[in-house]
Order: C-alpha cells, then structure tokens, then sequence
C-alpha cells in the first residue's frame, strides 16, 4: 500500500474543474452583460479555453481510466454541468433575461460544446471501452 497523495485524484480533479468552469462562466455571462473585448486578440480566447479545458478533462479521465478500481458515477454525472450551464444561459438569451454580446454568445457556444465533448468522451470511456462497473462513491468496490 504507498502513502496517500497530497493532491486530490483525477476524478476528484475532474469534477472541481468542470464545477468551477460552470461557475466562472455563468458569473462572467451574467455580471459582465453584453461585454465584447477592446482587443482583437482576446476574441480567440474562448476557443483557446475550451481546447484547453477539454484536453485537461481527456488527461485526467485517461488517468483515472487506467486505475485498476471502480470508477465513480459521480464524475461522470458531474461532467454535464457545463452543458447544463450553457442550456441554461442559452434560454436565458433567448427569453432576454441575459444581455450577451456576440463576443459571449462565441464563448457560451464554445462552453457548450467542450461540455458536450468531455461528457460524451466520459461516458464512452466509462462504459464502451472499459466496460467496467461504477461505484457511487470512489474508492467503493461496484
């Protein structure tokens, strides 16, 4: 048995990062109305960002992936909390509850999609390829 890890695991990690995109996007949309950048630089950003959220999310689920235990559901049910935010604050736009810029409509589209994308990697990863059960809790025997 090796000593415990002072860092959290990848699933744990994985669930912290997609609660905290969630978070930060939906503040930004809602405190920062209408905001389109100065530069034309920053109007990138939001593609940059999902690329590099949906690469950190792939690293970590290939991490805990190669674990030889059961996989928690919890991390796998957590994964669409992006998707969830992007829903929401699309039906906000759209009954005009919520004022976005172009600009913001770029970034909720791309927070959508890398959403999307890590979801449906999780659950293929999960269930078709490993073919493994899920516990509700880490570290639970199925």
């Amino acid at each position: 048995m090796g000593s415990p890890s002072r860092w959290p695991s990848a699933e744990i990690s994985s669930i912290i990062l997609a609660l905290l995109v969630s978070i930060l996007a939906f503040v930004f949309f809602k405190y920062m109305p209408d905001y389109s950048p100065d530069r034309n630089w920053v109007r990138g950003l939001p593609g940059w960002l999902a690329l590099g959220y949906v690469t950190v999310q792939l690293w970590m689920l290939l991490d805990s992936a190669l674990r030889i235990r059961p996989t928690s559901v919890i991390d796998a049910v957590l994964a669409i909390a992006p998707v969830v935010t992007g829903i929401v604050c699309g039906v906000l736009w759209m009954v005009d509850n919520l004022h976005l810029s172009l600009f913001q409509l770029n970034a909720l589209a791309m927070l959508t999609v890398a959403g999307v994308v890590e979801f449906v990697s999780t659950l293929w990863v999960r269930n078709v390829v490993l073919q493994r059960g899920v516990s509700v809790l880490p570290g639970t025997p199925a």
